[in-house]
């Protein structure tokens, strides 16, 4: 699996410092053996500056050495020394145990970052369910308040994934992520699979499912509505309770009917769709056309008119143009015909009309 980059953290790293270690003071603080100098990272303002006034570094902790071990492993992964960092936490007794305190500490403080990035370098040396739950929620918890650790979010969902294949919890995440950003196809998918690795159907989680069925279904009705309009309204019908307020459903139900010329359901829905939005033009459109089709001329140019007044477009002029030729009106079809030539001359059914009234 290609993981994503996620969000870089290494500018972090400009706030720790690294001091130099000799192998025996290793093996003294770590019981390791390490056949090279290394650097060790110490983190924290009031240490930082002790050491930069030279004083002794016997008062430095085992404990700050490693935090900010911890530290700099979550920042960045690809820093030179990561390897042997994690062979000294792996060998000190009650390293996870204090790191998981700080981390909690960091979280009370509400350092949310710091907590995670911590956290990042746990799960790099103590690799378990446990802290990839707790990383998921914090990392959600930081983009819900910063939209810029997206890829973050994204990069700790493949890790856990990588890391657990079977493991549900990544799946859900991944799922909200893309129902916030409007795929709900693809968050269905991935809320079904939460669900068939085992993930816990809660109350909100069978709602949640219920919400995304529902919007997918719609999507797929609106796209063969004018192909297959009988099999859309059969999906589109029950779906009417759960979008109640939503006067588009009714205005796509409408199309369905006019399609299979039922034109006074679809006036009955496109009325529905009125009486909670009065200004979709679209809506008013088609109440000209239905009108129209039952050969109610004079209303249907009524709802036609408005409509053109706001939009201008060619469609709805053509059809003003059909409207006044049947109720015999040819002077004003002539004079509509002249607006339709200066708004769109190369139509097809533009022509076509200017062709039928230079012989009326």
């Amino acid at each position: 699996m290609n993981l994503n980059n996620g969000k870089s953290f290494s500018e972090k790293l400009e706030k720790v410092l690294f001091l130099e270690v000799d192998e025996n003071k290793l093996k003294d603080i770590f019981k390791v053996k390490i056949k090279e100098k290394i650097y060790l990272p110490i983190k924290g303002d009031e240490i930082v500056e002790e050491v930069k006034k030279g004083n002794n570094m016997e008062r430095i902790s085992v404990g700050n050495f490693i935090e900010a071990m911890f530290f700099v492993i979550g920042s960045d992964k690809n820093f030179k020394y990561n390897d042997y960092y994690i062979s000294m936490l792996k060998s000190t007794k009650e390293s996870i145990k204090f790191i998981k305190g700080r981390i909690a500490k960091l979280i009370e403080e509400k350092n949310y970052e710091d907590a995670y990035i911590t956290l990042k370098g746990l799960i790099q040396v103590d690799i378990n369910k446990e802290n990839f739950e707790k990383l998921l929620l914090l990392v959600d918890g930081l983009r819900s308040l910063d939209k810029s650790y997206i890829d973050e979010e994204l990069w700790a969902i493949d890790k856990t994934k990588e890391t657990f294949e079977d493991y549900p919890l990544p799946y859900l995440y991944e799922c909200i992520i893309n129902k916030e950003k409007g795929d709900y196809n693809r968050a269905l998918f991935l809320l079904n699979n939460y669900l068939s690795k085992g993930g816990k159907e809660t109350k909100e989680i069978t709602d949640l499912r219920v919400a995304l069925k529902n919007v997918v279904d719609y999507d797929q009705a609106k796209e063969i509505l004018y192909d297959s309009p009988k099999e859309a309204l059969e999906i589109l019908i029950p779906l009417v309770d759960e979008f109640e307020d939503d006067p588009l459903i009714y205005y796509y139900v409408s199309i369905g009917y006019r399609i299979l010329e039922n034109y006074e359901k679809a006036i009955y829905y496109l009325n529905k769709s009125i009486n909670i939005d009065s200004a979709i033009p679209e809506v008013i459109n088609e109440l000209g056309i239905n009108y129209a089709a039952l050969g109610e001329y004079e209303k249907a140019v009524g709802y036609l008119r408005k409509v053109f007044e706001v939009t201008k477009a060619i469609e709805v002029c053509t059809n003003l143009i059909m409207c006044y030729l049947n109720m015999g009106k040819i002077k004003e079809a002539k004079a509509h015909l002249e607006i339709a030539k200066k708004i769109k001359p190369d139509d097809e059914i533009v022509i076509e009309l200017d062709e039928i009234l230079k012989n009326i």
